[in-house]
């Protein structure tokens, strides 16, 4: 095998360990197949290794290895409450049934795709709430609500999240009602300005005339 230069023929193996030598000189030993007991301890050393960035064309098959199973470890599930969530999933599953246990207690599929694709829809539904109203559109409020009916027809008991969903529309309507009242309230101010402006204007005219007639005459101005 030939990677970057770095030759590693068949009469470099033995029966007991195999080796692969990376770019820097270190090298990788693999278990023999008889030794299950060292398994663990190489899969930890692959994990712990450097990434080797060119590893050469004719590698392909030794990164691939390394990247499968690397996706393999990401995608791997925990059980939470009955439900077989992703690593990232698993703090915001527990949070649902560490505030509401009973969330879950009539949903009756054994399936664990099933019951996966409708957690997922659960999670998906609680991330759309937890943005800001203003920016979900009615279609998002919409496909929000058509959810939660799905999920509580196949037997999740979800009362407080369909609180939640309606006291987000609320706040959606009531953020678009100021909104359109605040345009009003500012065009009316707009207006009012400017008629401040005019009446500042007219009342500084007013002042120049009460301050010349009060003005008294000069000792010239008697004979002209």
């Amino acid at each position: 095998m030939k990677c970057n230069n770095v030759i590693v023929s068949e009469a470099d193996t033995d029966d007991t360990a195999k080796e692969d030598l990376f770019e820097d000189g270190t090298v990788e030993e693999y278990p023999d197949d008889d030794d299950a007991s060292s398994l663990h301890q190489w899969k930890s050393m692959v994990y712990t290794s450097k990434t080797v960035e060119n590893f050469g064309t004719e590698c392909n098959n030794k990164e691939s290895f390394y990247e499968s199973w690397w996706i393999s470890d990401f995608l791997e599930t925990i059980d939470v409450n009955g439900f077989q969530v992703l690593a990232s999933q698993v703090q915001s599953v527990s949070q649902i049934f560490k505030r509401h246990p009973d969330t879950a207690i009539g949903f009756r599929p054994k399936n664990q795709q099933i019951r996966k694709a409708y957690m997922d829809a659960l999670l998906s539904l609680i991330e759309t709430l937890c943005q800001s109203p203003d920016k979900l559109s009615d279609d998002d409020l919409s496909n929000a609500d058509e959810t939660l009916v799905d999920l509580i027809d196949v037997g999740f008991k979800l009362d407080w999240l369909k609180t939640k969903l309606n006291d987000v529309s609320e706040k959606k309507k009531l953020g678009e009602s100021s909104v359109v009242r605040l345009e009003t309230m500012e065009e009316q101010l707009q207006k009012l300005k400017h008629m401040v402006l005019d009446l500042e204007s007219q009342m500084q005219k007013e002042k120049e005339k009460v301050l010349a007639a009060r003005a008294p005459l000069s000792f010239k101005d008697i004979f002209y």
